[in-house]
């Protein structure tokens, strides 16, 4: 029953990988430390799906205004490039500064 638990940890591991793993000398401490991390990663992702669920709606407003910020500062930067496109100064990959009007 090892080798379900593993494998779910460390997508993409197939049975007989654990086996080829495992079968050697010293396997069963490298199989024990597997399943340490495992548990610790099962772990983590319960505590996190159990923040998640428990998140109150004041959490959800203000992570929508801090978004909402974060964009504002995004857009602010729209007007440097315009300030940048007026002094001359070439950018990559904007047509208004390519050179084609010249």
């Amino acid at each position: 029953m090892v080798a379900p638990s593993l494998c779910m940890a460390f997508k993409g591991t197939l049975p007989s990988d654990l086996w080829l793993k495992y079968s050697v000398e010293g396997g069963r401490m490298l199989m024990e430390m597997d399943l340490i991390v495992a548990a610790e990663i099962n772990d983590k992702i319960s505590e996190a799906t159990q923040n998640a669920k428990k998140g109150d709606a004041k959490g959800a407003v203000a992570r929508r205004d801090q978004r909402r910020e974060q964009r504002k500062l995004l857009s602010n930067n729209n007007e440097l490039l315009d300030l940048l496109r007026e002094s001359g100064v070439p950018s990559v990959g904007d047509p208004k500064s390519s050179g084609a009007d010249e």
